[in-house]
């Protein structure tokens, strides 16, 4: 079930009770998918379908997505009727990642791995990519996100291309008692780094909707 806090989609935030002063939102590798269910709903949809154009726009191929949950971008991409590429998404999560097994279990092209982006193996893919999706994932790396993401998108895999979502500094939709946890104030060495680095601007009704979307040409 969707929470919702004024009407809004919330996620499910389990903080610290015994904390009097602000915390930052807690980082959990191991969630339920009910507890991130907010970024499902039609006010989230925004964010993810513009991954899913850029991705058509480029007519990218071969997609990596790092902490990918269920893969809705993949859903997207399949309702548009973009479905020739190969795809592998993961995530430390094993309830999202096993229910889109499940969903996708009929199409050969679509892989869901259960790990961390630490393992190599779990990050090894038989396909060239040209597309590497960090969707609200970098912040968990707040002291060295730039050097991990040139690690994973250009040494690794030799990606073109990448799509970062974030959260940006300021939110309408927050709670006093937190602290965001963001890095979309922190990259100029992304744009100093790229060919091309175009940004979209979402405020969107759901908790923490302000976001920012890059479209990252390497």
């Amino acid at each position: 079930m969707i929470q919702r806090v004024n009407n809004v989609p919330w996620p499910n935030i389990r903080t610290d009770v015994d904390v009097n002063d602000k915390q930052p939102v807690p980082l959990h590798e191991e969630y339920a998918f009910e507890d991130m269910a907010y970024l499902d709903t039609i006010e989230a949809y925004p964010m993810f379908e513009i991954q899913a154009d850029i991705i058509i726009e480029k007519q990218c191929k071969g997609i990596v997505d790092v902490g990918c949950r269920h893969g809705p971008v993949v859903e997207i991409l399949h309702k548009k009727g973009y479905t020739d590429f190969k795809y592998m998404g993961f995530d430390t999560s094993s309830e999202p990642i096993t229910i889109a097994q499940a969903h996708w279990n009929d199409h050969s092209n679509i892989e869901f791995r259960h790990g961390s982006w630490d393992d190599a193996n779990i990050l090894a893919v038989d396909f060239n990519v040209d597309q590497v999706i960090w969707s609200g994932v970098l912040l968990y790396r707040p002291d060295d996100h730039f050097s991990f993401f040139n690690k994973i998108t250009r040494k690794f895999y030799n990606s073109p291309n990448a799509i970062i979502q974030e959260p940006m500094p300021t939110q309408r939709h927050w709670r006093e008692d937190l602290i965001l946890n963001r890095i979309s104030d922190q990259m100029e060495e992304y744009k100093e780094s790229c060919q091309i680095f175009k940004e979209h601007v979402f405020d969107l009704d759901l908790f923490a909707g302000q976001r920012l979307v890059v479209d990252v040409t390497l």
